[in-house]
């Protein structure tokens, strides 16, 4: 009689289809947790941006004209507006950034032309978008984006004091 030969019984068969299934089961769990942990940096991402977007471009637009007396806040056509002043080539130019229709927008224009808000280039989606000139000379920017986060910032527009 053969003592060593090995018996195959269902129970090790059944143990390793077992151990297998909890194998799987725990690389489908992780999947999901995964797919679930990069759907919500996703969206975090797309929440921010259209805010970010619009106080990245309204910085830089302001600096851009940081001299002080080339910004002002003025109604274009019914809608409150950022007014920046350029002379370009002795041409007199102006750039209005302005909320219109869900969007925020900018229009580089000639100062003498008759342009009309939805000629305006897209900038960024928001629901809001208010402009205030304070007492010290700053320009307190404040805007919603279309998912209801809100942002406000304050910026002067002169050079940096000395």
């Amino acid at each position: 009689m053969n003592r060593s030969a090995k018996k195959n019984h269902s129970v090790d068969f059944l143990f390793s289809i077992l151990l297998f299934g909890v194998y799987v089961l725990f690389l489908l769990l992780m999947l999901l947790s995964s797919a679930r942990a990069y759907q919500n940096a996703v969206r975090g991402t797309e929440e921010n941006y259209n805010l970010r977007t619009a106080m990245s471009y309204l910085t830089v637009k302001i600096r851009q004209h940081d001299n002080g007396k080339d910004i002002s806040l003025s109604d274009f056509q019914g809608t409150e507006a950022i007014c920046l002043e350029d002379e370009i080539q002795g041409r007199k130019l102006t750039t209005y950034i302005y909320l219109y229709d869900g969007q925020l927008k900018e229009l580089f224009t000639p100062a003498s032309s008759t342009a009309s808000l939805s000629m305006g280039t897209d900038i960024a989606s928001l629901d809001s978008f208010i402009i205030e000139e304070t007492a010290e000379g700053f320009f307190r920017i404040s805007m919603e984006d279309t998912n209801g986060t809100a942002a406000s910032f304050l910026i002067h527009p002169g050079p940096p004091a000395a």
